[in-house]
This record gives structure tokens, C-alpha cells and sequence, in this order.
């Protein structure tokens, strides 16, 4: 998905065909008219299909609030796609990439060039002001991202009184700056993943979609900006980590990552890698935004999760793989963290 993808996109390319603006127009229609929201069936989202030549899978646009849109994509494409945009108006994305890498080339009013790469498994806030530029989605690869479109009013108002450490740049671009931009991309941290997981499988439809949709999109807003706003907590007042710390680190996930049925204790994992317990706790805060313990439950449920869609075992074999004990323990984490029951995953 691209920003502010409208009727004045000049062409698209995919397999050497050419695209004109009336063809874009006949493919896409008013699939991101805000405006146009209320003549959908459930009068705020948009929810649009790749044609079978092009590829599968969809793209949706919910409007969770004025100024503030929700974007989800999930598709895999035939051939690489090269999407040409213009943004008119300053806008701010927040995006999160699952799966699947997608580059664009900026050319600012004044004629720079930027590079933006959403990476898989990485989040990115982006701030642009009026430009054009081509997104490239690669092909055969299976994409899946959540976006959030706001405008700098809009986000200005949702930070009120907890500005303080956001950087200048950024600032600028809230109190009105419209020919500033900003960058900053980074892994996905596991609170984001969570809440990107979430609303990829969101459970609901109706009303209720809207309503949980509306507070997962503020969830990830949090999770974002708490980046800037508390890096206190985040990093437990750890002004940094050298180099060989952050591979130890590393080198605990992998250890976590390789023994979720019977994991090591803090103390066991900390000697095993060279640090000392809390600093590795610490550690963990600064570069996965949580314990090791609770990281450990995040690696768990990720692999759960994987293994259900698999369809090749039950819901009690799951457990048991990824070190739940009893059944009941397991569907309740389950549920908590990705908002359904595990057995929903089988049907």
C-alpha cells in the first residue's frame, strides 16, 4: 500500500503493460476516498481484492476517526509492481511490516531523492511533505502490513503533554511545518507485533470490528511513540549496551528461541551467555521493549500460532510443544495475546 494513493496516480507497470490513469481509476475506483467511506456496506472501511491476473489477497482502508486511517494488506503478487504516487498533502505513516519487503523512491517539491525500505519485521515512521514517488512490491513473496495514516494534527492532539522528548524534526512537522520531513525505521519491537498480529486476525465484524480495530490502532500508536516518550522504562535507565552485550543478548533470544519446551532459568540463560541476570533483563527491555520472561511467552505463542495454521496437530500437541504444561494455561495465554481461542485456528 502506498500513501495517499488517488485518481492522480500517472501509471502503473506489471509485466511490461503500461497502465493509464483511466485504467488505474477502472481498478481501483474509490477504494481510498475517505470521503466516499459512508457508500460501503458497513459505512467505514474499504476493503478491495487484486485481480486474479495481478495476484491475491486484499488491501483495506478503515477510517478509525477523522484524520486517522487504518490500513491492512495481505496479498502475494504474480509479477513485481511498481505503484507511481503523488502525496499532496503532509501526512504521517506509521507502518509495520510482518512479511514481505516493499521499497519506495521520494522526490521531494525541491527535487531531492529519498529511499524508504519497509522491511519485513520492522516498523517505520515516516513524515512527508507534498512529493511523488513509486513504491516496488516484489513478486512471489507474501506480503502482510498494517499502516496507520494521520495527519500531524491529529497526532499532535493524541500526545498532548508528552512531547517533551519527541525529536525536533518531528516536533516541527506536529506544529505545522509542511515542508520538513522525517525518518526513522527499527525492528518491530514484540508489543507491536502483538498488537500488528491482532488486528492482521481480528476477530470481529460489525460495530465491533470498528471498535477494536479503532483500539488496537491506538495500542500500536502508544507502542510506537513510546519509543521517544519513555525510554526510562523502555531501557530501564540503561544509556546504552556495548556491542558485545547486544550480541549476548542476542544470543539469548536464540537460546530462548531453540528451547521453548524446556527453557533455561534466568539465572542458567544469564551464565550461559556471559551477563549477569539483570543486566540481561535489562537488556532485554532496551532492544525486545520486554522481560526476558515474558519475551519467552511472546516466542511461545508465536510458534503456537505457527503451528496451528499448519493444520498437522491439535491444539493440546501445540502446547505441549512450545512448553505449556496443561491445556487450560495455554488457550488462556492464546487468547489474551492474539484475541482468539487456538482451536478457531483449525476449523
Amino acid at each position: 500500500m502506498a500513501n495517499n494513493i488517488d485518481e492522480r496516480l500517472v501509471n502503473w507497470r506489471q509485466m511490461n503493460l503500461e497502465i493509464t490513469q483511466m485504467d488505474f481509476k477502472k481498478l481501483f475506483g474509490n477504494f481510498q476516498d475517505m470521503d466516499r467511506m459512508q457508500e460501503n456496506p458497513n459505512g467505514f472501511e474499504a476493503h478491495w481484492e487484486w485481480p486474479k491476473e495481478l495476484g491475491h489477497g486484499f488491501m483495506s482502508m478503515i477510517k478509525i476517526r477523522p484524520g486517522l486511517v487504518l490500513g491492512i494488506g495481505k496479498y502475494k503478487l504474480k509479477e513485481d509492481l511498481t505503484i507511481s504516487f503523488e502525496n499532496e498533502h503532509p501526512l504521517i505513516d506509521l507502518g509495520f511490516s510482518v512479511s514481505g519487503d516493499v521499497k519506495y523512491r521520494i522526490t521531494h517539491e525541491k527535487g531531492q531523492e529519498d529511499f524508504y525500505h519497509y522491511k519485513s519485521r520492522h516498523s517505520i515512521i515516516n513524515c512527508l511533505p507534498s512529493c511523488r514517488g513509486r513504491g516496488r512490491s516484489p513478486s512471489k513473496k507474501h506480503i502482510a502490513c498494517v499502516r496507520i495514516h494521520t495527519e500531524p494534527t491529529v497526532l499532535k492532539d493524541l500526545l498532548t503533554g508528552c512531547r517533551d522528548n519527541i525529536p525536533d524534526r518531528l516536533q516541527d512537522i506536529l506544529n505545522g511545518d509542511n515542508e520538513n520531513y522525517y525518518c526513522r525505521s527499527s525492528a518491530l519491537t514484540p508489543l507491536c507485533n502483538m498488537a500488528v498480529q491482532q488486528i492482521l486476525d481480528c476477530p470481529y465484524q460489525g460495530p465491533l470490528r470498528r471498535l477494536y480495530l479503532e483500539s488496537k490502532t491506538l495500542e500500536l500508536i502508544t507502542h510506537t511513540m513510546a519509543q521517544f516518550l519513555t525510554p526510562d522504562v523502555i531501557s530501564a535507565n540503561i544509556t546504552g549496551l556495548r556491542l558485545d552485550d547486544l550480541e549476548r543478548i542476542r544470543k539469548a533470544e536464540h537460546l530462548l528461541n531453540n528451547s521453548l519446551e524446556n527453557p533455561p532459568s534466568l539465572m542458567d540463560l544469564a551464565m550461559q551467555v556471559g551477563l549477569n541476570k539483570n543486566k540481561l533483563n535489562q537488556g532485554f527491555r532496551q532492544q525486545f521493549g520486554t522481560s526476558v520472561f515474558d519475551h519467552l511467552r511472546i516466542l511461545r505463542l508465536e510458534r503456537a500460532r505457527k503451528l496451528l495454521k499448519s493444520k498437522e496437530k491439535s491444539v493440546t500437541e501445540v502446547a505441549f510443544n512450545v512448553g505449556y504444561k496443561h491445556h487450560g494455561n495455554f488457550t488462556r495465554a492464546f487468547k489474551k495475546h492474539f484475541g482468539t481461542n487456538p482451536q478457531d485456528l483449525l476449523s
